[in-house]
C-alpha cells in the first residue's frame, strides 16, 4: 500500500500548493515523517568532476530554498541535495498564489522569484546541520540587482568550499532579464567572471569546488550552440539541463495559462532534446546533469542513455512521495542489468541520438 498515495496526499491536495510545500518541510525539520529503509547499490555508485556519489538520483534546487532540511531529505536515500536558489539579500518573492499543481498533466506551474531568506539567513541554517554527505548550492541574483555578476560573484565568495558543488543558475523564468545572461553578448564575459572568481578562490583557500551552470530548455539551436562553446571556453564543470520552461504545450488542467516556469512531466521530452542535443554540441566533454519529468526509473534512465551523468527530481515527489527514490534505485540496478551494465557510468550517453 502506497501510505503517501492513499492517506498524505489527498490531504495535501486539499491545501494550497505553497502551504503544503512549508508543511513539508516543517515536517522534515522536526523528523516526523516515516523513511524508508535505504538500499546502497555498486551499480549506482558515479563520480562526477571528482565527487563521488552513492547513485545518481538527486534532489534539484527549489524544494530546499533556505538550507532548513538538507540532513532529513539524506534519510530517503538521494545521492545529492542541491539546496537555494539563494540571492545575497532575502526577498519575498513574487504575489501569492504563486504555486499551481497541474494535476491531469502531473505538472507543478511556478512564479515564485527567488524567494529566500538570503544569504546570512542561508549560512545559519547551514551551519546547524551535520551534513557528511554531497550536496551542491544553487545561487542567483537579486531581483533588483541590475549588475547580475556582482551578486554571483559575491556569492561565490560567501559559499565556496561550503558545499560539494555550486550551481549558477541562470535560467529561472521568474527573475526579470535573468535568462538574458544567457544570450551570446552577455555569457562569455559573464562567464570569464566566474572562471577568475573560481582561479582566485582556489587560490586563496587551496580548495576545488566544481561550478555547474543550470540552462533553459527554452533555447533554439543557435542560443544553444553558443552556450556550449562558452562552458567549454569558460571551463564550466558540469550543466544542468534543464530549469523550467516557458512554453505551454498539450496542457489539460486548469491552471494551464498561469504565468511562471512548468515542470513535471510535459518538460520530459522537451528537457531530453536539450540535453541530447547538448551533449553531442560538446562531444561528451562535460557532464551533464539532467533534469525534467523523471518519475520512474525508466524515466531516469532514458536521461542517462542520451547522455546524463546524474538525473535530478522534483515535481514527481508532490505527486508520488519521497519514497520515490528507492524505488527508482532499486528499478535503476534493475534495468541497467537487464542491459549488463555493471555500473551507470557504462550506460551513459548509449542513446544519444535518440532524440535527433
Amino acid at each position: 500500500m502506497n501510505y503517501y498515495k492513499n492517506f498524505i496526499k489527498p490531504i495535501l491536495f486539499q491545501i494550497d500548493a505553497e502551504k503544503a510545500h512549508n508543511l513539508a518541510i516543517w515536517a522534515l525539520k522536526n523528523n516526523i515523517l516515516k523513511y524508508p529503509k535505504i538500499i546502497n547499490y555498486n551499480s549506482l555508485k558515479v563520480t562526477i568532476c571528482g565527487i563521488e556519489f552513492d547513485n545518481p538520483i538527486a534532489m534539484a534546487a527549489g524544494f530546499d530554498k533556505n538550507a532548513k532540511v538538507i540532513s532529513s531529505l539524506f534519510k530517503f536515500g538521494f545521492g545529492s541535495i542541491e539546496c537555494g536558489t539563494v540571492t545575497p539579500k532575502s526577498q519575498i518573492g513574487n504575489v501569492k498564489p504563486r504555486i499551481f499543481r497541474l494535476k491531469e498533466d502531473k505538472a507543478i506551474i511556478n512564479r515564485l522569484g527567488f524567494n529566500n531568506v538570503g544569504i546570512e539567513g542561508f549560512l545559519h541554517n547551514l551551519k546547524k546541520q551535520s551534513i557528511n554527505q554531497t550536496f551542491g548550492i544553487n545561487i542567483g541574483k537579486n531581483k533588483d540587482q541590475k549588475d547580475a555578476a556582482a551578486d554571483y560573484l559575491s556569492l561565490l565568495e560567501r559559499v565556496y568550499g561550503l558545499s560539494s558543488y555550486i550551481t549558477i543558475n541562470i535560467s529561472s523564468p521568474n527573475t526579470k532579464d535573468l535568462r538574458n545572461i544567457q544570450q551570446k553578448s552577455e555569457l562569455d564575459l559573464f562567464l570569464q567572471n566566474i572562471a577568475g572568481k573560481k582561479s582566485e578562490l582556489i587560490a586563496k583557500t587551496g580548495k576545488i569546488i566544481p561550478i555547474f551552470l543550470k540552462i533553459a530548455p527554452d533555447l533554439n539551436q543557435d542560443e544553444l550552440k553558443s552556450i556550449t562553446d562558452n562552458v567549454l571556453k569558460n571551463q564550466i564543470d558540469a550543466v544542468i539541463i534543464s530549469n523550467s520552461t516557458i512554453s505551454r504545450n498539450n496542457l489539460k488542467s486548469q491552471y494551464q495559462s498561469e504565468d511562471g516556469g512548468l515542470t513535471g512531466k510535459p518538460l520530459f521530452d522537451m528537457s531530453n532534446e536539450i540535453l541530447s542535443r547538448f551533449y553531442q554540441l560538446t562531444e561528451g566533454k562535460i557532464p551533464l546533469i539532467a533534469s525534467g519529468g523523471v518519475f520512474s526509473a525508466s524515466d531516469a534512465y532514458e536521461k542517462i542513455k542520451i547522455g546524463a551523468s546524474m538525473v535530478q527530481i522534483y515535481s514527481a515527489f508532490i505527486y508520488e512521495g519521497f519514497s520515490l527514490v528507492e524505488k527508482i534505485k532499486e528499478d535503476l540496478d534493475i534495468l541497467l542489468k537487464n542491459d549488463n551494465f555493471n555500473n551507470v557510468s557504462e550506460a551513459i550517453a548509449k542513446d544519444v541520438t535518440k532524440y535527433n
